[in-house]
């Protein structure tokens, strides 16, 4: 019954997550005209700026591996002392769920026998009744059963971490296009925002 619950819970979750949007901009040019001069500083500057910010992230990569290369060493040593006491939890579990395992044999072997003795007729009088409350024999297949360890600790890896340096410290915009649009808009264009549904969109 529980099993049925959660499902609807999920399920009932699910259906009320709330679409995701991400605004654009929809640019109209300004009459022909002084405007237009003013669009193409704003063109210029919008490349210049790109490429300044192309530079800054090309030597921030560069800084984020060689960084890598210093902490890796740190990072494997923790690593492999994670791994050792991961490793004995994993041994303990594996232990605990034999003896778990057996105790469920027997506990499955006691309700058959019950099961069977139960159906003895009165007339028979070598037939040994179990007691309906004959302890043990209610427990559903899974209860007690040992709790698995947590995943084992991800070994990191020069590639890793770069990655994780660089999305921690590397800009990823240089707000180049919303200057691009306060040039734009201060040239006499209409920088006009919309919406636009990314994710969980419906219809």
């Amino acid at each position: 019954m529980f099993r049925y619950f959660l499902l609807l819970l999920i399920l009932g979750l699910s259906g009320c997550v709330s679409p995701q949007y991400q605004t654009n901009y929809r640019l109209t040019p300004p009459p022909a005209g002084a405007g237009k001069v003013c669009l193409t500083r704003c063109d210029a500057a919008l490349g210049k700026c790109k490429q300044q910010c192309a530079a800054k992230t090309s030597q921030c990569l560069a800084k984020a591996r060689m960084q890598a290369q210093q902490e890796l060493p740190i990072l494997l040593g923790a690593w492999e002392r994670d791994m050792q006491v991961w490793e004995k939890a994993m041994e303990r579990y594996e232990t605990d769920l034999r003896f778990w395992e057996m105790e469920m044999r027997q506990r499955r072997l006691m309700r058959d026998l019950q099961r069977d003795l139960q159906r003895c007729r009165p007339s028979e009088r070598n037939c040994t009744r179990i007691p309906r409350h004959y302890g043990g024999l209610a427990y559903p297949d899974d209860w007690d059963r040992p709790d698995a360890p947590v995943p084992a600790p991800k070994r990191p890896t020069l590639e890793s971490e770069t990655t994780r340096i660089q999305a921690e410290t590397c800009p990823k915009d240089c707000g180049c296009d919303q200057t691009y649009r306060q040039c734009y808009g201060s040239c006499g264009g209409n920088v006009q925002p919309y919406q636009v549904c990314v994710k969980n969109c419906t219809g």
